[in-house]
C-alpha cells in the first residue's frame, strides 16, 4: 500500500464529534439540576455545530477530486495498455517507460484513495460517520 492512502479503517472518528457530545451532556446534566446553563450551553453547541457540519460538506465535496483521479487515471492506464500491446510496445526502450507510467498510475491511484477515505471522514451524514468511528 502506498505511504499515501489512508485505509478508511484507520480513520478515527473526528475530535469534535464526542466533544459535542460531552457538551451536549453536560448541558444535560446543569438542566437535571435545574440551572439555565444547561439550555445556554445548548444553544452555542447547536450554533456550533450547525457551523461545523457546514464545514464538513464543503470539505468532503473539495475531497471528491479523487473521482476525477480516477477518471483521468483510466484514460492513462488504458492508453499505455494500448500502447504497450501494439508495434510501440516492442520498440526497445519504449516498452519500460510505459510500465513506468502504468506502475506510477497505480500508485497515484493509492493515494487517491486516501482522499476518498477523507472524504467518508467528513461526511454530512453523522450516522455514516459514527457507524464508520464504531468500527
Amino acid at each position: 500500500m502506498s505511504e499515501f492512502a489512508i485505509p478508511t479503517d484507520e480513520l478515527p472518528l473526528a475530535p469534535w464529534e464526542p466533544l459535542r457530545e460531552a457538551l451536549l451532556a453536560r448541558a444535560a446534566a446543569a438542566d437535571a439540576r435545574g440551572e439555565p446553563t444547561g439550555a445556554e450551553l445548548r444553544a452555542v453547541v447547536d450554533q456550533w455545530w450547525q457551523a461545523q457540519e457546514l464545514w464538513n460538506a464543503d470539505v468532503a465535496n473539495r475531497l471528491r477530486v479523487h473521482h476525477d483521479i480516477n477518471n483521468a487515471l483510466v484514460g492513462v492506464s488504458g492508453n499505455a495498455q494500448l500502447l504497450m500491446m501494439g508495434p510501440a510496445g516492442r520498440t526497445p526502450g519504449v516498452r519500460e517507460r510505459l510500465e513506468v507510467v502504468l506502475r506510477e498510475s497505480q500508485r497515484i491511484e493509492l493515494s487517491a484513495r486516501g482522499l476518498r477515505a477523507l472524504r467518508v471522514a467528513f461526511a454530512p451524514d453523522p450516522v455514516e460517520r459514527r457507524q464508520r468511528g464504531a468500527a
